[in-house]
């Protein structure tokens, strides 16, 4: 095969997959539209209602589209991990759950202040609806950037290359963020590097949402820390963040600062290393 016929045909694989990846994404926005309206939840669940309704819609996406049309396989997809679904996902909310920590550590040492408050309303009644957000939201995220689309990319271009890819798609689409800054966005932009890690990990799907939830519970359920920029306020403990913004990420919360790029390169690092050595990689998973 000639240089030319070589780029021709990669071109046409990489132009596949971008379509199969926008029809999934059709598929998924217009389901989860329409799941959303079939109800007006309370206020106080009304933002896991429209994460839950994204999930089913997107799930349903990954079933048609990846599928049954595109016939890949549930292990492919990421649902039939090498450690079974029950580890891969507590292992997951384990390790987002200690980088979290990781990640406020050091910005206590750089100033950050935690403390315990007097609680306006019981902790409960505020957590609970805000965890089922907050663990629907994280299979959201996983269902729209890893899952069918990173596999299908990583088909055309390599498990390498569509990380990347996938990743600063993912930083780029919390940018309109509230208090969003650079750093900001090349910190998401490495969580998504190391959530597609977790994805072609043995640990699969299931692993790279339990890591996904477990930074962002931990962050907002243990120590009301901004995820992302947005603040939940859980009542009886306060975060606070020291003089330094490059450090901590003031009001965009720790994944705006250094320290957060401190433990997402060591995150990536280390599952990396064990997608290496036991992952998926980029087969196609066909069935």
């Amino acid at each position: 095969m000639t240089a030319r016929a070589a780029f021709l045909e990669r071109a046409k694989a990489i132009g596949v997959a971008l379509a199969w990846i926008v029809a999934f994404g059709i598929v998924g926005g217009v389901a989860s539209w329409t799941l959303a309206r079939l109800a007006r939840p309370t206020p106080s669940w009304s933002l896991a209602w429209v994460f839950g309704t994204a999930a089913a819609g997107f799930g349903l996406a990954t079933w048609l589209v990846g599928r049954r049309l595109d016939h890949r396989s549930w292990k492919a997809l990421g649902w039939r991990p090498g450690t079974g679904c029950p580890f891969g996902l507590t292992a997951g909310v384990a390790c987002g759950a200690v980088m979290a920590v990781a990640a406020i550590a050091l910005a206590v040492l750089g100033g950050a202040t935690v403390h315990w408050t007097a609680a306006a309303a019981p902790w409960g009644a505020v957590a609970l609806p805000l965890a089922a957000a907050l663990i629907v939201a994280a299979l959201v995220e996983e269902l729209m950037f890893r899952g069918y689309p990173l596999r299908r990319l990583a088909d055309a271009i390599g498990a390498a290359p569509a990380t990347a890819v996938s990743a600063l798609a993912f930083g780029l689409a919390h940018v309109a963020n509230p208090s969003a800054t650079l750093l900001s966005t090349v910190n998401v932009a490495l969580a998504g590097a190391w959530l597609a890690c977790a994805f072609f990990s043995p640990g699969a799907m299931p692993l790279a949402w339990g890591a996904h939830f477990g930074w962002n519970a931990t962050l907002a359920l243990a120590f009301d820390a901004p995820v992302s920029g947005f603040v939940f306020g859980v009542p009886g403990i306060a975060y606070h963040p020291g003089p330094y913004a490059w450090l901590d990420g003031r009001a965009f919360g720790p994944e705006g600062g250094v320290v957060t790029t401190v433990v997402m390169i060591a995150g990536v690092a280390t599952l990396a290393a064990w997608a290496r050595r036991g992952g998926t990689g980029a087969g196609t998973g066909t069935a």
